[in-house]
């Protein structure tokens, strides 16, 4: 493979990148509308034919935004492990507190 290609493609899969972490952040910080818009860009690549997938989806970010900001920081830092919250549960108003990790007598 041709470096220069190679490097131009990189270059162009990390500005890419780069823009759906911006609109996925735009998306999170502002209303529904803008967070399904920028699902839709970049998620769907503007190409979603059932709008109650698209809901859905932003449901469930919205789900694992308030799972995630019910945990304790430190443990998460600590422990580096998430379990996700379910795509479809019974009761999707409900914030599942995580349980406190264990750790280990480094602290790990």
């Amino acid at each position: 493979v041709n470096s220069y290609i190679l490097k131009k493609n990189m270059i162009l899969m990390t500005n890419n990148f780069y823009a759906a972490i911006l609109g996925y952040d735009e998306g999170i910080l502002s209303d529904d509308h803008g967070l399904a818009a920028a699902l839709w860009r970049t998620f769907f690549n503007q190409k979603c034919e059932d709008p109650r997938q698209l809901e859905l989806l932003v449901e469930y970010v919205r789900k694992q935004m308030q799972y995630l900001d019910s945990m304790n920081g430190e443990d998460l830092l600590l422990t580096g492990e998430v379990s996700w919250r379910p795509l479809v549960e019974k009761n999707p108003q409900s914030v599942l507190k995580p349980n406190s990790p264990t750790y280990n007598d480094e602290g790990l």
